[in-house]
Parts: C-alpha cells; structure tokens; sequence
C-alpha cells in the first residue's frame, strides 16, 4: 500500500509538535512560562541583546538540536525581573550576562532587577541564574552562537563540560566578559 507523501509529511510533523508538547517544550505565541518568582515570561518577544525571539521560531522554553544523535545545539531562555514587575525575556543566558554586564547599553540600572533566571539543560525547568553552575566553552551552539549551558548542580556542570569538551564551569558571579567572549 502506497501512502502520499502529503500524508506521511503531515504524521511526522504531527507525530514531532505530540512529541514536543509532551516534554513541555513546544509553546505558542504570547503563551507566558511561569517563572519561580511568580511573574510570567511571555515567550515570542524580542530579546533586547540580539534582537532574536524569545525561544526561537517553535517559542519554546529550550530547544536542543541534533545531528547524527549528537548533540550541536541548545537554546534555552533567561529572564530578568525588575523591582516593579517588568519581566525582561532573553534568547539564552548569553544574552542576560550581556544585559547584566553593559547595563548602560541597555539603559537599565541592574540594582532594581530582583530576579535572574535561566533554563537548566537538564530539567528544562527555571533556575536562579546565582545558583546556576554555567559550562563555557563547548561547541554546543545556541541561537547567536556558543552559549552558556546552564545547570542546577556543579556536579552536573562538571559532567556536561567533561562529555562535551568544554573548558570551565563558572557562575555568574565569578564570570567576567572576557570569559564569555573568549569560550
């Protein structure tokens, strides 16, 4: 029996958005991410570093690509809370440590943010980018590039830059931008 090929394009791309929806990854426009915080991060907006949407064009939380069942790349979103409950959405963590780093570029004071979050690689879920243990270095690429690859533990951390070649573990407040652009 012979299937269209209409037919069969249409299984695989349902069969992939069913198998994206399930790990929670796949979200639609102006569908907003709760944050630990309790604020929302409306996915879909402009990041103010690079100019790419916020969880690329799927607008989804993180998005990991592969090739030959090797990992090449992950891009996962941060976000900054300001005082007043402004909620500042980022293609990556790259982008927040820019946006934290040159804040009169941006024309923010970096004193009245209240909360930084970025998305663990493993769980897909919210971290305090303080308490994120960051892996630089590796050629594991995000939207702009390489990026920082976040995650909940150093042992974690650890693990990932040993498997994927990376060349540090860092967190935010011991980075230096030097350290982010050289990786």
């Amino acid at each position: 029996m012979r299937i269209p090929l209409t037919h069969l394009l249409t299984s695989v791309v349902a069969a992939f958005m069913l198998a994206c929806a399930s790990f929670g990854g796949l979200a639609h426009a102006g569908e907003h991410l709760a944050l630990p915080s309790g604020h929302k991060l409306e996915l879909g907006g402009i990041c103010p570093v690079c100019g790419m949407k916020v969880g690329g064009e799927l607008e989804s939380a993180a998005i990991y690509g592969y090739k030959l069942g090797r990992l090449e790349s992950f891009a996962g979103v941060g976000a900054a809370v300001f005082q007043d409950s402004r909620v500042v959405g980022f293609d990556g963590a790259r982008c927040l440590f820019i946006y934290n780093t040159v804040p009169k570029r941006f024309g923010i004071d970096v004193s009245k943010i209240a909360h930084r979050f970025v998305t663990d690689f493993e769980t897909r879920q919210f971290l305090d980018v303080n308490q994120a243990y960051l892996v630089l270095g590796t050629p594991i690429r995000g939207f702009m590039g390489y990026d920082l690859i976040p995650f909940s533990s150093k042992e974690k951390a650890e693990a990932f830059k040993t498997e994927h070649g990376g060349k540090r573990v860092i967190q935010l407040h011991t980075a230096t931008p030097e350290q982010v652009d050289r990786q």
